[in-house]
């Protein structure tokens, strides 16, 4: 539901039906006898699935909740699991990249995203489990990876451990790196700053504004982006820098970057930053490391644009120089 508007306690109408909907497949009931009203259970209701899926508990449900949503709407073997147009997604097909990966089977990127490399995947799967090739997760396919399960919780899976090498092996500075900076509101000028900062470092830059998560990684994935930074800002005081992590999963680059990001913003803003790990739809589609920065309020950010980004540029000379860290 992307074209969904954005809901908020004292809404009514068919688009808070659906939202009750949602919410009680993702098993967060909302008891009220009117279920096109947006109330204060609901409020409640949204908060703590906002919390749970690692979003901005506003309460308000934006596009990232509407698509984290969509997400936890079907249980691992709920459903058969195929390549198809349009691609299948959801928390059940992120579960089934991480249990391949996790036995050896390279299914890309866990983006909860059902396409080429996870197709291969199962197929590969399938290969060496004696089972029929056809590259679909059905139930037969689905139950012997579920049997599985212990074996593939004790261990990495390959993204993670290629993520790991490729950045450990990549010693080019920054001259040439292909960087998206996102603006996702509210920050055109500091994310321009950004970007114009990088491309004096001799960086590619691709800048883009546009409110949407999804939209922004489909871009940077386009790009063949090596690394993105996207940026907010909010208008509560807020200093954090997210990465992707998720149950079983988390990206090196993205935590390591998170990290040495914080150290250089907090100094700026006269406040402590916080560094998290969260499963946003941006940092879960982004095939790169990532990260994204909340910061607010605006009238005490944007005066500090260039020296964000200064601050920015000598976090990514640190970080190309040592992009996962002495202890990730």
């Amino acid at each position: 539901m992307t074209d969904a508007p954005t809901l908020r306690r004292g809404d009514t109408g068919d688009h808070v039906v659906d939202l009750h909907t949602q919410l009680t497949i993702a098993g967060y009931l909302v008891e009220s006898i009117h279920l096109d009203r947006f109330g204060d259970d609901t409020q409640k209701a949204v908060v703590a699935f906002q919390r749970r899926r690692g979003l901005d508990a506003t309460g308000e449900v934006d596009q990232d909740t509407w698509a984290s949503l969509a997400d936890a709407a079907h249980d691992f073997g709920e459903r058969l699991l195929c390549r198809k147009t349009p691609m299948m997604r959801g928390d059940d097909v992120a579960e089934l990249q991480l249990l391949l990966g996790s036995l050896g089977f390279d299914a890309g990127w866990i983006d909860g995203i059902f396409g080429a490399d996870t197709e291969r995947a199962v197929a590969d799967f399938q290969r060496n489990a004696g089972l029929p090739v056809d590259g679909v997760a059905g139930p037969t396919t689905i139950s012997t990876l579920t049997r599985l399960r212990l074996s593939a919780n004790a261990a990495r899976p390959v993204a993670a451990v290629r993520e790991r090498l490729h950045l450990e092996n990549d010693h080019r500075g920054l001259v040439g790196r292909r960087v998206v900076v996102g603006d996702l509101g509210l920050s055109p000028t500091v994310a321009g700053d950004v970007g114009r900062a990088l491309r004096r470092e001799g960086a590619r830059v691709l800048l883009m504004h546009h409110r949407d998560g999804s939209t922004h990684a489909r871009s940077a994935n386009q790009f063949d982006a090596e690394v993105y930074v996207g940026v907010s800002v909010v208008a509560e005081k807020v200093a954090s820098v997210s990465y992707y992590e998720t149950d079983g999963f988390s990206s090196y680059g993205g935590r390591h970057l998170a990290t040495l990001a914080t150290e250089r913003i907090a100094p700026l803003l006269g406040t402590t930053a916080y560094v998290e790990g969260r499963a946003t739809p941006l940092l879960r589609e982004t095939r790169m490391p990532a990260v994204h920065l909340r910061l607010g309020p605006p009238d005490v950010v944007t005066p500090l644009g260039s020296g964000i980004a200064d601050a920015l540029v000598d976090t990514m000379r640190t970080w190309v120089d040592d992009p996962v860290g002495e202890d990730s």
